[in-house]
């Protein structure tokens, strides 16, 4: 019987504690949230960037991680199409409805980062194979412009400028 009272009060209490973890995760800032994803982000890109110069290549593997995390860092946005949706709603109600940005040219403009993504994943694996430092860079660049093609339609307060000046359209 005192066993199983134990086992209940510690369920209790592991319950309450989820719980309160759960309420936790809500009460987050979703924006600090974002900004913090983002300058993990950056912080990849930069050091990636950073490897792709080295005369050696000594941690090419680690070209291979930093574009892997990269990708998964995005993904703590959100889906490209939860991001590229999240971003006009947020637009909409900070602006009104005066963008350029239709349901479609979001689609085709997460299309496109999706693609720059596994392609700099692609190109950092290759980079293993034979060292191709001008390549990974290329793909950080492509990266960097996908994500620039949609943050420069959307007013800063709703997408940020990730990798330097940027100009708003």
């Amino acid at each position: 019987m005192k066993t199983k009272l134990k086992s209940l009060a510690l369920s209790g209490l592991l319950t309450t504690v989820a719980l309160f973890g759960i309420g936790s995760a809500y009460a987050i800032d979703k924006a600090q949230y974002a900004a913090d994803v983002m300058d993990i982000l950056r912080m990849h890109v930069y050091l990636l960037e950073q490897l792709a110069v080295t005369e050696r290549f000594k941690y090419s593997d680690n070209v291979v991680r930093h574009a892997t995390a990269i990708e998964r860092t995005f993904g703590l946005l959100g889906p490209m199409e939860w991001h590229a949706a999240e971003s006009a709603r947020l637009h909409s109600k900070l602006i009104g409805n005066g963008t350029d940005l239709n349901e479609q040219m979001f689609e085709d403009l997460a299309r496109a980062s999706r693609k720059s993504l596994k392609e700099l994943v692609r190109a950092a694996h290759d980079s293993m194979e034979e060292y191709d430092g001008n390549g990974v860079l290329s793909a950080v660049n492509s990266m960097k412009e996908s994500c620039n093609n949609c943050h420069r339609r959307l007013p800063e307060q709703v997408a940020p400028d990730l990798w330097g000046p940027l100009e708003r359209q």
